[in-house]
């Protein structure tokens, strides 16, 4: 029989793995399949997290608007969607509270189909309520037309104080 060349006493043939060898690379196999696999639904906790972050985000930065523009701006919770909107005029005006104009989002959603630049939409899975009116209007002084309380599935809940209009 020939002989290896870097071992002189093993046969060829003599190369691949033993039984002990697959039987131990099986058992490890089947711990990390009970083990991590069920771990892997982890993922649905962060998209939660991650939207819950983007909708108080969003909130602050629909009053931080009202603000800086001097005009109302209404929030409006539709389904699983929260959608942006501005009036063209101060509040003063005639015209003022039609909020006939879209106001875009810093960063556009990307799960949001149809191509609405001003909504930010919940992704699968995660459950999207409000204890309040659908709709929220933030005034060029920053208030709240009502409090309201935003709830993302196993999240801390989102509040707007009506005084005020601060989002926490």
């Amino acid at each position: 029989m020939p002989r290896h060349p870097a071992h002189p006493a093993a046969p060829v043939s003599a190369r691949g793995f033993t039984l002990i060898e697959l039987i131990m690379v099986t058992i490890i196999l089947g711990v990390l399949a009970v083990f991590v696999l069920p771990r892997i639904d982890l993922i649905r906790g962060f998209d939660e997290a991650g939207f819950q972050n983007a909708v108080r985000a969003t909130l602050e930065y629909a009053r931080k608007t009202a603000v800086a523009q001097r005009r109302n701006v209404r929030v409006t919770l539709s389904g699983n969607s929260l959608t942006l909107t501005i009036d063209d005029v101060g509040p003063e005006a005639l015209g003022a509270g039609t909020f006939p104009r879209s106001l875009p989002l810093p960063t556009p959603d990307a799960r949001c189909t149809g191509g609405q630049v001003n909504q930010l939409c919940a992704p699968a899975g995660a459950a999207f309520t409000l204890g309040g009116p659908t709709t929220l209007d933030f005034s060029p002084l920053g208030r709240a037309s009502a409090a309201a309380v935003y709830t993302v599935t196993n999240q801390p809940n989102i509040t707007v104080v009506q005084e005020t209009g601060h989002v926490y």
